[in-house]
């Protein structure tokens, strides 16, 4: 009789252990997904200003030729 309510116990703990886990790897998606999206802006900000130092760059360089050949 022990055993079988040992058994009941452990079907209802076992199942929260389960949830338990579920939950908290939602809790893991749902902090990865917010994190996407916090950094996001930055990453584009950070792109955006290599971008503009590569175009600088070159306009730099093509400013430079230009003034050789008029020498």
């Amino acid at each position: 009789m022990n055993r079988r309510i040992s058994r009941a116990a452990l079907v209802p703990l076992t199942l929260f252990l389960i949830s338990c886990d579920s939950k908290k790897a939602t809790v893991e998606k749902g902090r990865e997904a917010v994190k996407e999206v916090v950094t996001q802006p930055f990453n584009q900000l950070d792109s955006a200003k290599d971008s503009l130092k590569q175009s600088e760059d070159k306009q730099k360089a093509a400013v430079e030729e230009a003034a050789k050949e008029f020498k």
